[in-house]
C-alpha cells in the first residue's frame, strides 16, 4: 500500500467517524467524551487534507488542526476532574 493510500485510508476512516458523532440520536446528549473524539476525527481528516493536498494553505490548516486537538484535550481533562468526588470523613 503506497503512502497516499495510507493517507487517503486515514482520511476515509476520519469522515467516518465523523459521519457517526453528527447523526441524530433523538433523547441523548453528545458527552464530553464523545465531542473530543468528533474533534480528534476533524483534526486527522484536515491533517490528511493537507498532506494530500500540497497547494492548500498549509499554515490555516494547521492552526485549525492544532485549535481541535487544544480543545479536545482541555475536554478530556475537565471531564476527568469533574469526575472526581471527595467525601469528608
Amino acid at each position: 500500500m503506497t503512502e497516499n493510500r495510507k493517507v487517503e485510508l486515514i482520511k476515509k476512516i476520519s469522515e467516518d467517524i465523523i459521519r457517526l458523532s453528527v447523526k441524530d440520536k433523538p433523547g441523548r446528549a453528545m458527552s464530553e467524551h464523545e465531542k473530543s473524539i468528533e474533534l480528534l476525527a476533524r483534526a486527522m481528516c484536515d491533517f490528511s487534507v493537507m498532506y494530500l493536498s500540497p497547494q492548500t494553505d498549509h499554515d490555516e490548516i494547521l492552526k485549525g488542526t492544532l485549535s481541535k486537538v487544544k480543545i479536545a484535550f482541555n475536554t478530556i481533562e475537565q471531564s476527568k476532574k469533574h469526575s472526581i468526588v471527595i467525601k469528608r470523613v
